[in-house]
Parts: structure tokens; sequence; C-alpha cells
């Protein structure tokens, strides 16, 4: 629960799901990335996917690119975000580096890290 001096406190409710931060750009707002496995009972198989949502991130939480996060659902806070950081699960260490493909985003943050070369000690 987040003090929130608009609406009241940000309280946690609903589904809670575990991911990466693949972004942390905004001030108050990382996108976070969870994979998926959906099961197709007639053919007996499995697919994997990843889903990315925009998540509140708290300052007393705080958290940082690359760092594994569980989020959990809320209210709305914004026309986009339903999610809120709850605690970090592991901090990233070393050197953090996106070896996804696709899309203008992710190059840009490739780009991004290889400027700053961010480091957590």
């Amino acid at each position: 629960m987040e003090n929130s001096n608009r609406k009241g406190p940000i309280v946690a409710r609903g589904h809670v799901r575990t991911g990466v931060v693949v972004s942390d750009r905004s001030k108050k707002t990382v996108i976070v990335e969870y994979d998926t496995l959906e099961s197709f009972p007639k053919y007996k198989r499995f697919a994997r996917s990843k889903s990315r949502l925009p998540v509140h991130n708290p300052e007393s939480i705080g958290a940082k690119l690359g760092d594994e996060v569980e989020v959990a659902e809320c209210r709305k806070i914004s026309k986009t975000k339903a999610w809120i950081v709850t605690r970090i699960i592991k901090q990233a260490a070393g050197k953090v580096v996106l070896d996804r493909k696709g899309g203008r985003a992710l190059e840009e943050e490739a780009e991004r890290l290889k400027k700053a070369e961010v480091k957590r000690d």
C-alpha cells in the first residue's frame, strides 16, 4: 500500500505476477515483461509468449532496469497503469544487456544502455 495524495492509498488486489523490468525511463512507471505458457489440449502442445505491462513504481520501492519484481493488480492509476510493484525479488547485478529483437523502442533502449553502461553494485 502506498500513500497517494489524490484519491487515497493504492491498495493491491487481484492478480499477482512476477517479471523483469525492461524499461525504467519514466519517473514513476516501469515496464515489466513476464512470460506466459498457454496450453492447446487439442494439439497437445504449449505456446510460450511474453507480455509487457506498464507498472507504477513507488519511490519507497524504486525498481531499476533488470530487477526481477513482483507486481500486483490495483485500481486504475492512469490511462494505462493498473498494476503496482509490490517488492523486488532479485536486484540486477552487473551490466544489464537486452538480448531481445524487435521494435524501435527496444533498439533505443539498447542504445541508451550502450551509452550509459548501467552497473549495479
